[in-house]
């Protein structure tokens, strides 16, 4: 170790070695390192984390510490508030809209589903998961952000609508476990929706702040295809803890798919893995497998995101059925091999997300 008084310089080109949770760059070039000051040997570490991030993750922390350790050094890290998000708000907006912060202060963990992509069966996996994680003892919101094509009601099998709470406010629909809210509850099966972006913006907005979510242990996002408004609104306003992108094997599918994934590494929100959707066709007579829409896309967007591949989930018509008819093929056949799938990945997010069963104050009656 050199007696030489380490400079910020040097801790930057040391710092360029660690790498933010989800993402295949490292935090200088992200632009995560906001502030370096050396004190002798110890130095004093300035982050920029995604918006309302207060805390470091502990991973990042740790590789901060050994990146900079065997040079003698000692880490202090702080976090500065981050900014609003690179990309630009649509400037049109509705009167009284605003670009502040969300505050989730009952919600531990935000999940985003996500695809640019339409048509990769973003919906049934977000359904589907949300049940899945339910199941294990977690307390789960669902927000279908798809304002012009709702799905939750057909999904989850439901027409309640949401109860008034006073003022603005209102309860979710509650099904299966799970606390639900969608267009789709305040339309009937006929209407359209034909809005402009900032009102579909707005309407994120009131989902999340007007909502009584109550304790949830993970609020899970059924974001709509594209890289729009509703997108841009949670990822600048809300503290998305990760985000899980769908895909399927195709080549069409693929170039959409990678273009939400560069949206969250520009708004820094950590990707916690890839779902290949639609993996393979199995034959509901003989059980055989057929790769009908090619194969390898899951690992590529995988690659691309710098995140694992989670899982393979087949093709196969017991889930569009069960979805059709409202009961999520992970309760209407928990046993099955789909449902298993699904399963096995709400553990592993569930693990990555830090919603540990039994370690979370008891929900409110």
């Amino acid at each position: 170790m050199s007696d030489d008084k380490p400079t910020a310089e040097l801790v930057r080109e040391l710092l360029r070695g660690v790498k933010y949770p989800g993402f295949p760059r490292d935090i200088v070039t992200l632009g995560i390192v906001t502030d370096v000051v050396c004190d002798d040997r110890e130095v004093a570490i300035e982050l920029r984390l995604p918006i309302g991030r207060s805390d470091v993750p502990p991973v990042l922390e740790q590789d901060i510490a050994a990146a900079l350790a065997p040079h003698g050094l000692q880490a202090r890290v702080s976090v500065a508030r981050a900014a609003k998000a690179s990309v630009q708000a649509p400037s049109a907006q509705q009167p009284g809209a605003t670009n502040d912060a969300i505050d989730l202060p009952g919600v531990r963990a935000v999940l985003a589903v996500s695809s640019a992509k339409g048509g990769v069966g973003k919906s049934t996996v977000a359904t589907n998961l949300a049940c899945a994680l339910s199941a294990l003892g977690l307390r789960i919101g669902l927000l279908d952000a798809d304002v012009y094509g709702p799905s939750l009601p057909i999904m989850m099998g439901t027409d309640a609508r949401p109860h008034a709470a006073g003022g603005t406010r209102f309860h979710p629909v509650e099904r299966y476990g799970v606390r639900c809210i969608s267009m789709g509850f305040f339309l009937d099966e006929t209407s359209p929706v034909i809005w402009r972006g900032p009102m579909v913006a707005g309407l994120v907005r009131q989902f999340l702040n007007d909502c009584e979510w109550g304790e949830l242990d993970v609020l899970v996002i059924d974001l709509p295809p594209g890289t729009g408004d509703a997108q841009l609104t949670l990822a600048q306003q809300v503290e998305l803890d990760g985000a899980l992108i769908v895909t399927t094997p195709q080549e069409v599918a693929l170039r959409d798919v990678v273009r939400g994934v560069a949206m969250f590494r520009q708004v820094q929100v950590p990707i916690v893995g890839v779902v290949e959707n639609m993996s393979v066709f199995v034959c509901s007579e003989c059980g055989e497998e057929d790769e009908i829409f090619g194969r390898g896309g899951g690992e590529m967007v995988a690659k691309a995101a710098g995140a694992p591949l989670l899982a393979k989930i087949p093709l196969d018509v017991r889930i569009r059925e069960d979805g059709d008819r409202g009961h999520p093929i992970v309760l209407a056949a928990p046993d099955s091999p789909p449902a298993r799938i699904y399963i096995d990945l709400a553990e592993t997010l569930a693990a990555r997300l830090g919603a540990t069963v039994g370690a979370r104050p008891a929900a409110s009656a």
